[in-house]
Order: structure tokens, then C-alpha cells, then sequence
């Protein structure tokens, strides 16, 4: 395997750590790249300081935590010279057996000839080799760095009967960050991985991460291999257990499913998280459900939490009420404090600090604070 010993620590260093961390020599050579490219490593890497960075992947925003992956990613594909796997695995968009992947590492690495066989000049390499197993020296090589991926989340190993045995695969992240290596190289990939092999939740993360053309492309794919309400009820299951930004994303799928949603959807009028979802698609839909005014607001909070995920607060607060005048909006801020929603303070927040309007504002402000008294003792009620 490659390696940048400008990246790695001293000999001394890395027996330290590897008794400590209960880690292969290897392994510490990989942790260190990955530190290093993630930025958690500043200053004279070999006195090992460590700077605030390492807390940021628990605090940071999802953009700068994801760009902090991706330069780990970019670090380990390029130390172990696995940017070609990496992009065979994208191509196929399911999982591989581990036995065809070190076949695949083997040819890439040049060691496609048995051991007997010399290494022959350039000129006389003009007949293809014929593959062969990879040696056991780089399937142990290719199995620690797959284990270093699975840890990054890069990809995901499985066990699976019908394939024979062990398998590699893509991870949801993993596509997501090969997919923008692939665009920043000046490929075009408008299918992201075969989502359509993938479950809902798969789907979702990947049209988080792409623009509207792919997405079409996406939800098209996926959309063509599932009955309708096959489709529609993985995609509830997806929206219940979701994020908000999720929960609008799939819903907006439903609508290209249409008619053959509407059992599945009228189902999830039970769930309180879906219920103001549910009735609303319904109600566009041409179908009775009722909606109530603690479900507008509940849904008023849950769109509003959605966009924060994505769009910065003064962009949400443009957006949420566009068509309402602003003494209307201080009185629907005003009684928000009572939804019970994980992101209502949130999003209280960003109407008190970003909201043009004065008495909004205010509004806003007040509401929050009765937002978080509210959680603390507990006084919000389902909707």
C-alpha cells in the first residue's frame, strides 16, 4: 500500500499509540491520515496536538462536518490508491463479493500474474494477463483498508448467502462522497449509485445531496422497479422515522406516485409525527381528512425545521410565511411555543434573530422562551 510518510507519525509515536488504541501499526497510519486530512491535527503533528477541530464533528454544522469527511475520504483513497475500486463500487450500486474485489485490487495493483511468473518488460506486455486471485499479501492489505473504510462509513460489509459469502458496498455517505469526487473530476453522473436498488431511506439521503435534475433521475430509477404502493409505503416509513428536511422530501416523492399512494398515506394519519403531512397531501389530492389548527401549527414548525437543515435561518425566515402579513405572523409565532417539536425552539430562534419585522420578532422571542420552560417541565402536549 502507499503510504506519505510526511503524514504519518515517528516510529515512537506510533508505538504509543497503537498500545493504547489497541491498533495495528497500520491502522495508526490510517487514523493519522484521516486526522490529519480532517484537519484535527494542527501545528507540529509530531508533538500531536490536538486542536478543538476533533470537537467539531460533534457540534459543527452538517455541511462542514460532511466537508471534513470528504477531505478524510479523499486522504485514505489516495494514500491506499483505491480510487479505482471506489468507483467500481459507485458503477455497480450494490454489493460486491469480496472475492471479485480482490480480483479487482489485484489487477489494478499490477499483481495479476502468479508469484512464479517474473515481472516482464513494458514492451512485452502486449497480451492481456489472465485474472487470477489476489495474493495473500494484498487481499490482507485490501481487507484492513476495507475495514478502515467501514469505519469511516464509507462502505458497509455484509454477509450474504445468495452471494456467495462475504460482500462490499457503497454506504449512503460513501455514494454520496464518491459521487462528488466523480463530478469534481469532470464525470458526468447523474445516477448517484443505483438508489433504485436501495430502500427509501437511502433515496431520501441521496436527493439531500444532489440537484433537481439528478434528483428526478433518482426518483425516476428508484420509482420503476417498486409497485406503486409498495413504493408509497416504504417511503412513509422513511418520512416517520426522518428527519423533518426528510419528511418534505418524501411526500414530494408521493406526489409522483399519486393516486397509488393514497391508502398508504391515509395510514399515516395515525402517526402524529405524519398526521399534518398526511392530511395536507390528502387535501391536494382531492381526498377528505381532516386537518386541524394544532396540525397546521405542528406542520408550520416541521417545514420550518426542515428548511433550517439546509438553508440559512434569515433564508427560512423569508420562506415561511411569505404571503401573511407580519401582524398575522406575530400571532401564529406567539402560540408556536406550545407544538410539541424537537426543532420548535429552533426555529423560535431564528424568527427572533432574523425576522425583519419588529413585533415578529418579538413574538418570536417570547415564544422561545416559553419553548424551552415548556420542555423543561414538560407542559407541551402531543398533537
Amino acid at each position: 500500500m502507499a503510504s506519505d510518510a510526511a503524514t504519518t507519525p515517528g516510529p515512537e509515536a506510533r508505538t504509543v499509540a497503537a498500545a493504547d488504541l489497541e491498533l495495528s501499526a497500520a491502522e495508526v497510519d490510517a487514523a493519522w491520515r484521516v486526522a490529519v486530512a480532517a484537519g484535527m491535527l494542527g501545528g507540529d503533528t509530531a508533538a500531536l496536538e490536538q486542536q478543538s477541530g476533533g470537537d467539531m464533528l460533534a457540534s459543527a454544522p452538517a455541511e462542514e462536518i460532511l466537508s471534513t469527511w470528504d477531505a478524510a475520504l479523499a486522504a485514505i483513497l489516495a494514500a491506499e490508491e483505491l480510487d479505482g475500486l471506489a468507483t467500481a463500487l459507485y458503477t455497480v450500486g450494490g454489493p460486491v463479493r469480496m472475492e471479485a474485489l480482490f480480483d479487482a485490487y489485484a489487477a489494478a495493483a499490477g499483481t495479476m500474474r502468479t508469484q512464479s511468473q517474473p515481472a516482464q518488460p513494458q514492451a512485452a506486455q502486449s497480451q492481456p494477463a489472465q485474472p487470477q486471485a489476489a495474493q495473500p499479501d494484498q487481499a490482507a492489505e485490501l481487507s484492513a483498508v476495507l475495514e478502515t473504510l467501514a469505519d469511516l462509513g464509507v462502505v458497509e460489509l455484509d454477509t450474504d448467502d445468495a452471494a456467495g459469502g462475504l460482500t462490499v458496498a457503497l454506504s449512503p455517505l460513501g455514494v454520496w462522497g464518491v459521487h462528488r469526487r466523480l463530478r469534481a473530476q469532470g464525470w458526468h453522473v447523474p445516477v448517484l449509485g443505483g438508489a433504485d436498488r436501495t430502500g427509501a431511506t437511502a433515496l431520501l439521503a441521496t436527493l439531500a445531496s444532489c440537484d433537481a435534475e439528478d434528483g428526478e433521475a433518482e426518483i425516476s430509477s428508484w420509482l420503476a422497479v417498486r409497485p406503486s404502493a409498495q413504493a408509497a409505503a416504504e417511503l412513509i416509513r422513511a418520512a416517520g422515522s426522518g428527519s423533518p428536511g426528510s419528511r418534505g422530501a418524501a411526500f414530494a416523492v408521493l406526489d409522483r406516485i399519486g393516486a397509488g399512494a393514497i391508502g398508504e398515506v391515509r395510514s399515516a394519519l395515525a402517526d402524529p409525527v405524519l398526521r399534518a403531512h398526511a392530511a395536507v397531501w390528502l387535501h391536494e389530492h382531492g381526498e377528505e381528512a381532516e386537518l386541524r389548527p394544532e396540525d397546521r401549527a405542528w406542520l408550520l414548525v416541521d417545514l420550518g425545521a426542515g428548511l433550517l437543515e439546509e438553508a440559512e435561518p434569515t433564508d427560512v425566515v423569508a420562506e415561511l410565511l411569505p404571503d401573511v402579513a407580519a401582524d398575522a405572523q406575530a400571532e401564529i409565532v406567539a402560540g408556536l411555543w406550545r407544538v410539541d417539536h424537537p426543532g420548535v425552539t429552533d426555529l423560535l430562534t431564528a424568527l427572533s434573530e432574523h425576522h425583519p419585522d419588529p413585533a415578529v420578532a418579538r413574538a418570536a422571542r417570547k415564544a422561545a422562551f416559553k419553548a424551552r420552560s415548556a420542555a423543561a417541565g414538560g407542559l407541551r402536549q402531543a398533537p
